[in-house]
């Protein structure tokens, strides 16, 4: 026993003399290392009094590989802390080879007030996204500009509700704008068609043998889990999208063609055309109400005639700009003998608004948008009781 004790001494002995490994006198171990170890266990580095493990990677080598290739085998716990700048640094890499499921990373959070499965912080940079998801292949290749919570590359499922608020890009003052007397959004939009269709429930896949990319290992594939409730009620349902040919043929800037040549939508970016093609569709109605009561306005004003025949040279000009916003100008030409004559401004339910009186010398009067507020209006010249003409005008924000 004591040669025993001697033996495995002297050992110790001899590794400590070296600078690959060295156990101190406070019982820390320093391995391929000439500094005094920090952490209980220090690796090519001193460490950090913060961890039990410490690993500085150099830049030809990763840091921890903790491989556990058993069905029941776990690897749990650790907090990896990859510092140095560099192409990549990977914080935890995790490789499930065998087994019918396969997963980079599970975690599970509970027993606290506040409970987080998975945390990702990204700050002190102009580029980056504190979670990374992707199909297509190389880590972050998706990822050019911007700082994000979390960047997909790769279409997304959700099949849970989404609390939050959905974002998109607002136009800025040197942005282009679509005029809304132009009509054009509405009769585009106006010759698209509906489709419907079901969601195919995913193919059941045999066990099957893979190659891993990452390591080159053999791996195991599975049948696909079974649908919850959500998803359940996803394949029932009957789901409805535009027609992306016609679409494109308008608002191409909208179609996008994925690999298999199949067309997807940004319908996000649909919803300001929507709107646009509303408030077109609604100075539309505006202008065909304005057209339907102007014969009832014309009743409802009570105006004595002392001519039985109307004036020559009294004319009626449209307001120029219209639609307006500040102000607008109404020109008018009046004949040289006339008594009495007036500018008369009603709402489209015949009340007059502002009279504004004119003479033989005047040709044109000024009306200020913020005294009528927004919205559609008549305005007709009378002269000498007489009705000459009436015309619209519009009021804008």
């Amino acid at each position: 026993m004591k040669k025993t004790i001697f033996a495995i001494s002297l050992c110790l002995l001899t590794l400590s003399a070296s600078a690959q490994f060295k156990v101190q006198s406070d019982g820390k171990i320093a391995i391929q290392t000439t500094s005094t170890a920090l952490s209980p266990i220090s690796i090519n580095g001193a460490g950090s009094t913060n961890y039990y493990i410490s690993c500085d990677a150099t830049t030809d080598k990763n840091g921890i590989l903790i491989n556990a290739t058993g069905n029941n085998s776990n690897v749990v716990g650790g907090n990896y802390n990859a510092s140095t700048y560099g192409t990549k640094a990977v914080g935890l890499n995790t490789c499930a080879s065998v087994g019918n499921n396969s997963y980079g990373i599970i975690s599970s959070a509970g027993c606290a007030p506040k409970a987080i499965g998975v945390c990702g912080n990204v700050q002190y940079t102009t580029l980056g996204a504190a979670i990374y998801g992707t199909t297509q292949g190389e880590y972050g290749s998706a990822l050019t500009s911007g700082i994000y919570a979390g960047f997909f590359n790769g279409d997304v499922k959700v099949t849970g509700d989404i609390d939050g608020t959905l974002l998109g890009r607002s136009s800025g003052s040197s942005a282009g704008s679509l005029s809304l007397r132009s009509a054009s959004v509405a009769s585009s939009l106006s010759g698209l068609n509906v489709t419907t269709y079901q969601k195919e429930r995913p193919v059941q896949i045999e066990n099957t043998e893979i190659i891993d990319d990452f390591y080159g290992d053999s791996l195991l594939r599975g049948e696909a889990p079974e649908p919850n409730v959500i998803e359940e009620q996803l394949y029932e349902k009957t789901h409805y999208a535009l027609d992306a040919d016609r679409l494109e043929e308008s608002f191409p800037d909208l179609v996008y063609v994925r690999k298999d040549g199949s067309k997807a939508i940004n319908y996000m970016e649909m919803i300001p055309l929507l709107v646009q093609s509303i408030n077109e569709l609604n100075a539309e109605i505006k202008i065909l109400k304005g057209q339907a009561q102007e014969g009832a306005v014309k009743a409802a004003r009570t105006v004595t005639s002392v001519e039985g025949t109307s004036l020559p040279n009294n004319v009626l000009y449209q307001n120029s700009p219209n639609p307006f916003k500040e102000q607008t100008t109404i020109r008018f030409s009046l004949a040289d003998d006339v008594r009495d004559a007036a500018i008369c401004i009603f709402d489209l339910n015949g009340k007059m608004l502002k009279k504004l009186p004119v003479s033989s010398g005047d040709s044109s009067v000024k009306v200020n948008g913020w005294e009528l507020g927004e919205g559609m209006f008549l305005y007709t010249l009378l002269v000498n009781g007489q009705e000459i003409d009436t015309k619209r005008m519009v009021i804008t924000k």
